[in-house]
């Protein structure tokens, strides 16, 4: 990956490819590569709040990798996403009750979710569509679908 940088007018550039991978619909493994605080405007559907943004490397099968990208916002709208979010990395379990998310821990977290694809202005991403809980067991992490 080339070095963050900006240009100036007078610059020579490299030539590149878009690192853009769209992956098809499905259940992929998550690793947090990136998180950053910021803050959310608010819109007619959500006000003002603070936001996480998310960003998760998934490898396919096929070995392609991708970097997926999402926004939590932390407000009581969506406090549901949050409680998704904390039971895939291990953050929460569900029936406890109430959890906190680790936000300094958040770095090299694992977990496991849904991809479905997000079309819009003629372009298509891929979106989270659902996490998956992380159930710790005697041999290891597994995966436990359907338990929303």
């Amino acid at each position: 990956m080339a070095e963050d940088k900006a240009f100036s007018w007078d610059d020579t550039y490299q030539e590149t490819e878009s690192e853009f991978t769209l992956l098809p619909p499905g259940d992929y493994d998550f690793t947090i590569v990136d998180f950053e605080r910021g803050y959310f405007d608010g819109s007619e559907k959500m006000p003002a709040c603070p936001e996480a943004n998310l960003k998760y490397k998934v490898v396919a099968a096929d070995g392609k990798e991708a970097t997926i990208k999402q926004k939590l916002f932390l407000h009581s709208k969506s406090q549901w996403q949050l409680t998704n979010f904390a039971c895939a990395i291990g953050h929460a379990k569900r029936g406890d009750g109430k959890f906190s998310i680790r936000w300094n821990e958040l770095i090299g977290a694992t977990g496991r979710f849904q991809l479905g694809i997000h079309k819009y202005k003629d372009n298509e991403y891929n979106q989270v569509k659902k996490f998956y809980d992380k159930e710790p067991a005697a041999g290891g992490v597994t995966y436990q679908q359907g338990a929303f």
